[in-house]
């Protein structure tokens, strides 16, 4: 193939307007399809080129009715990288499904056309919003019943009230957070095979994953009985006939997408050892996927706890057996599943610079092989998901389709830099850390025995810098979480110089950075928490909560969070030990009590000291459970106890340097929460936070 040969590569072209697969690919005789232009660039690589080449884009809509599939092929690494990018000042769009027209009126706002017998979808789009499946209730969450009084995974009860009767169960869904009404971490997606109106029940086409009793909370979709408010869709699968309910206008005004395919881009190598490299995309916008008709939340075999099946590893970038693949300043929007999706082997993954929003599940998801998982020997060879770069990009509005959607999941991946990002609207975590807690690990991994002394080794979420992310608005829908949140992880994970602020907990209880179970040797420091709050029957419990061992939770600045019962807590359960956390040079301004000890251990701290506290004058308290007398109930858990009580645990071990005062903000009502040279914090040791780091550094 000819291009266009320059002094920096070769280049090749593609407009869907005016291009020929025909043609030549140069700049005036491009190609009208990206397959055309990729199947030439491997010509070049066959023939033993090196060096770059560029596949141009230019502006339209590129519709995709199977995902562009990249493999070894494609690229050749340091020797030959391939871009694929937009055109100079022009916008392609690369869409994961058909443009749908001719509509008609049907009914009371309802409009409808046909689909080809071969597309079927879960979401559709309109206008680069998502257009919700019709749905009962059309806002909110019924709460189930328990079925025959007892906890079930095959189905729930309802109540009379809420289902109407003669509802054609065909195409049904039931969207449920499984966990007998308590625990709302995981949502799952599941289809309905009967409701027994008799028993008032709602039985299942295949499990729950986890059992639902009374109160977990649920809405149904999928039946035209339910369009009844604007914004949603119902299409029958049997007749090939969708309808719409726009929020305004009619469907002739806008550009309804229904999606085929739950992957835009599949970059996939034939193995570990043989991967793709040196693959890069650059200012495209990538939109459209689909998502599934059966989402389960996690994998249900011992030790695989939140490990993902295998059917829900999708993105509209998904990665997989591939190194040093860039990915900067591209629009990434309206998926099923993920944005990007690195899925076990991916090593030094650049996402830079993107925009990622309106996405179904997570907006970047890095999953490495979970303990045990693979044909490997020892603890080395696994380890194959880390060293990626994901900064100054802006994720926003995930979690779309599933409730525990977040903003960047690392799940057995480490070393990676995680910075600049600015993370919003979220239902559950703005970023997690994920791998699997000692106490349910297997006897034997990868042929190796698991000790308490090596079982760090099988924990590959290590040695990554969570830094000067800005997080707002997420835990908007879940409880038990936080807004930077860790569990089960290996060791070396640094949270530094982070913005979390404007972020309720709704219902139950949350935290704002968060060391779940078996998170240990974390550092946290020079972190922001402003203007945390808690609504309804919701509870912010503490702004920092930190299990596991060896932690050090320095120099961080909590801030006017007025509903949170307490700025720092610890706890030890489920047999992971918590012990030895420093606590050091904190500043803790209107919010809350200083401490909670959910439950105490002599070794549980191993220094605290040279902290600022404020609370307009109030006395400091602490509260939990400690060896002592309290001085009365605290209204969330366990005492409270006098400051001089807290002291004079250990033979006055604690805060013998920790200071009662104003902390000297340079002007805290405009949220300038600089310190002033005479600020008491100053004598304490605290040093300065550069506010201008938070979230992305450079346009996006």
């Amino acid at each position: 193939m000819e291009g266009t040969k320059e002094k920096n590569g070769i280049q090749f072209y593609v407009s869907v307007h005016d291009g020929d697969d025909a043609g030549t690919g140069s700049s005036r005789n491009p190609f009208r399809t990206i397959q055309a232009a990729q199947a030439a660039v491997r010509e070049v690589i066959l023939s033993g080129y090196t060096g770059e080449i560029t596949v141009y884009l230019r502006g339209g809509s590129y519709e995709l009715m199977e995902p562009l599939r990249f493999g070894t092929g494609d690229a050749g690494g340091e020797q030959c990288r391939v871009t694929y990018r937009n055109a100079s000042g022009e916008r392609p769009v690369l869409l994961g499904g058909i443009v749908l027209k001719q509509w008609e009126p049907w009914q009371e706002g309802i409009w409808r056309t046909p689909v080809p017998s071969s597309v079927r979808f879960q979401t559709l789009y309109a206008n680069g919003e998502r257009v919700v499946k019709a749905r009962l209730p059309a806002h909110g969450y019924f709460t189930s019943n328990a079925a025959e009084g007892k906890e079930d995974l095959e189905g729930m009860g309802f109540r009379k009230e809420d289902v109407p009767d003669h509802v054609d169960p065909a195409g049904l869904q039931v969207f449920v957070w499984p966990g007998r009404g308590e625990w709302n971490w995981f949502s799952e997606t599941i289809p309905v095979r009967k409701l027994d109106y008799v028993r008032r029940y709602i039985e299942f086409e295949r499990p729950a994953t986890w059992e639902i009793g009374e109160g977990s909370r649920y809405y149904l979709q999928g039946s035209l009985a339910f369009l009844r408010e604007p914004g949603q869709f119902y299409l029958n699968e049997a007749e090939g006939m969708l309808h719409y309910r726009p929020m305004s206008g009619t469907p002739d005004e806008q550009t309804v997408v229904a999606p085929v395919i739950t992957r835009l881009i599949d970059i996939q190598g034939d193995s570990v050892d043989r991967r793709v490299a040196g693959l890069a995309f650059r200012g495209l916008t990538l939109a459209c996927t689909d998502f599934y008709e059966d989402h389960r939340m996690m994998r249900s075999e011992p030790g695989m706890d939140n490990a993902e099946p295998g059917e829900n590893r999708h993105g509209l970038i998904y990665i997989r057996n591939a190194s040093d693949i860039d990915i900067s300043s591209c629009t990434i929007r309206e998926s099923g599943t993920c944005g990007i999706f690195l899925d076990r082997c991916a090593e030094r993954i650049t996402i830079v610079n993107n925009h990622i929003e309106r996405i179904g599940y997570t907006g970047v998801y890095a999953s490495g092989y979970a303990p045990g998982e693979g044909d490997f020997k020892g603890t080395d060879s696994p380890y194959v998901n880390k060293g990626h770069l994901i900064t100054n990009n802006v994720i926003e509005h995930g979690g779309e389709l599933v409730g525990h959607g977040s903003g960047i999941v690392l799940y057995q991946c480490g070393e990676c830099d995680i910075s600049h990002n600015r993370i919003a609207h979220m239902p559950r975590y703005g970023i997690s850390l994920k791998g699997l807690r000692y106490r349910v690990m297997p006897d034997q991994m990868w042929g190796v025995p698991v000790t308490w002394e090596n079982h760090w080794d099988f924990l590959f979420t290590r040695q990554n810098r969570i830094r000067h992310n800005d997080i707002s608005d997420v835990m908007t829908d879940s409880q038990d979480g936080g807004m930077i949140e860790s569990w089960g992880i290996g060791r070396g994970n640094r949270i530094i110089g982070n913005r979390l602020h404007h972020s309720g907990i709704h219902f139950s209880f949350g935290f704002g950075i968060y060391l779940d179970d078996a998170s240990d040797d974390v550092e946290v420091t020079h972190n922001v928490l402003d203007h945390l709050y808690s609504t309804n029957n919701g509870k912010l419990w503490m702004a920092i909560f930190s299990k596991g061992i060896g932690n050090r939770i320095v120099n961080n600045l909590m801030v006017d969070n007025p509903d949170a019962v307490c700025a720092m807590g610890s706890q030890e359960m489920a047999g992971e030990a918590a012990r030895d956390i420093v606590v050091e040079r904190n500043i803790v301004s209107n919010s809350g009590h200083l401490y909670c000890f959910v439950n105490w251990s002599p070794d549980r701290f191993l220094q605290a000291d040279h902290n600022l506290f404020w609370r307009s004058g109030e006395p400091c308290r602490v509260a939990g459970k400690l060896p002592a007398e309290p001085a009365g109930l605290n209204a969330v858990w366990g005492n409270e106890y006098e400051w001089q009580t807290w002291r004079a645990l250990l033979d006055g071990k604690y805060d013998a340097h920790t200071l009662f005062a104003p902390p000297g903000f340079v002007n805290s009502q405009v949220g300038d929460y600089r310190l002033l040279p005479d600020s008491p914090a100053c004598r304490l040791g605290w040093v300065p936070i550069d506010f201008s780091l938070f979230g992305p550094q450079i346009s996006v």
